[in-house]
């Protein structure tokens, strides 16, 4: 399966986009749940407990689309609950590039190593003439 780069995040990013949706979703009920507690505070317990689901963003679409329709706040344990459900979390793809070779470079190596062949075969033959 491929995977899109895109559908991979920070935890920050997650924390951030997850309290967005809620925020949609739930609405006032999400905002006024939390009181004069500190959202950056609820935010940093929130992304230390959920941890490396918040990296994959079709994770956190599947829990927040499997929230309770009940509309009721889901606590930290209960959406780990729901990302687990999700499955496995991919390992992000590798964006390395490879250095593709020109013509030009092609020639010059090919030609490097058949001076470094006729060399050998030289050295080789005269060591065996010394041998000899």
């Amino acid at each position: 399966m491929e995977y899109k780069e895109s559908d991979f995040c920070t935890a920050e990013e997650g924390i951030q986009y997850l309290f967005k949706m809620m925020s949609i979703i739930y609405g006032a009920r999400f905002t006024s749940h939390w009181g004069t507690m500190n959202m950056a505070s609820v935010m940093e317990v929130w992304k230390n407990m959920i941890g490396n689901y918040l990296t994959y963003r079709p994770t956190i679409d599947f829990a927040i689309k499997n929230l309770d329709p009940s509309g009721f706040v889901v606590t930290p344990m209960a959406f780990i609950e729901l990302c687990k459900q999700a499955g496995r979390i991919p390992v992000k793809p590798d964006r390395t590039i490879t250095h593709q070779p020109t013509q030009e470079e092609i020639e010059r190596n090919a030609k490097a190593r058949e001076e470094a062949i006729a060399a050998v075969r030289a050295w080789k033959s005269g060591i065996i003439e010394k041998a000899m």
